[in-house]
This record gives structure tokens, sequence and C-alpha cells, in this order.
């Protein structure tokens, strides 16, 4: 009978893990419909400029942040900030003004606004910047080599700017 029991008992923990496992992996990405969306981690999603009913489903979804990297001017469709604040999201604007704004003091803007803890929507235009800035972290912050930095910012959306990344941290 106690075999029985213990039998019983290691299946449900295992069902009940197996659970937490699918909870953990929900990738909202295919209910976005912006250019390049990807759960890069279980906090972060990166991608491209989200619709405003995008910015819906992140909100019903537990996102709480959004930091968005395109430059003053750069989109113009709906107040993205009206928006995100008005769903009861958190709005942070890091101006990245195309590959000169990938610089330092950027960096520094945005290391600081990935510490919170939220789920966060990360964006620019299509998820280059984006990726820029996580490798960028991954350098400075995390002591990455220039590699696996790069390896970390094409995870999150890198493309056309890892030239400039990989100069940056070389030059360092």
């Amino acid at each position: 009978m106690t075999n029985l029991i213990q039998k019983t008992i290691i299946t449900l923990l295992v069902l009940l893990s197996t659970c937490s496992v699918f909870t953990y992996a929900h990738d909202i990405s295919n209910e976005i419909s912006a250019k390049n969306v990807k759960q890069y981690t279980e906090q972060f999603i990166v991608g491209g400029q989200p619709t405003e009913a995008d910015l819906t489903a992140l909100v019903h979804n537990g996102i709480k942040t959004v930091i968005n990297l395109r430059g003053k001017g750069e989109f113009s469709e709906f107040s993205e900030k009206e928006k995100v604040e008005a769903l009861g999201m958190n709005y942070i604007s890091i101006p990245v003004n195309g590959a000169a704004g990938v610089n330092k003091e950027n960096l520094a803007l945005f290391t600081a606004a990935i510490q919170n803890k939220n789920k966060t929507f990360v964006h620019c235009a299509s998820g280059n910047r984006v990726g820029a800035m996580f490798a960028l972290d991954a350098y400075y912050n995390d002591h990455a080599n220039i590699e696996e930095a790069v390896i970390i910012g094409k995870k999150s959306g890198l493309t056309g700017l890892e030239s400039k990344v990989r100069k940056l941290m070389s030059d360092h």
C-alpha cells in the first residue's frame, strides 16, 4: 500500500512540474503582429513597432513595461506613450536614433530600464536596435566576451548593426 501511495505522489509531482514548465514556456509572440517579435527570455519580449492591438494583447498577457527605442519623430500613427499608459503599463522611451544612437550613453539608460523585474516588451522599428542594446549590455555589464554578446544580440534581434556593435566592444 505504501508503495502505491509513493508512486501516486511521484506521478502527481511529475505532472505538476510538467504543467509549470508549459506555463513558463508560454510564448505570446504569435499573438503580436509587430515585425520580428519573439520571446527573448521569460521577462523580455522583443521586436518591432507594436500596433494598438498588439499593446492590448501585451497587457492581457502580463506585460507591465514597454521600452521604446525609436527616435523622436520616427513614429506618428498614434501616441504610443498615451496608449501604453492608458492600458496601465509603464512606458520608457530611450531614443536610439539609428546607428549613431547605439552608444554608451544610451546603453546606460537601457541598462537602467531593463533592471525592472516586470515582464517587458522592448522594441524599435524592427528589433535591430533592441538586439544591439542587449548585446552591449551583455558585454559591458554581464562581462560576456564579444562573441557571446553578439550571440545574445542576435537572439534578441540584432541584424544590420552587428558591425557597429562589434566596433564599440572592440574599442573598449
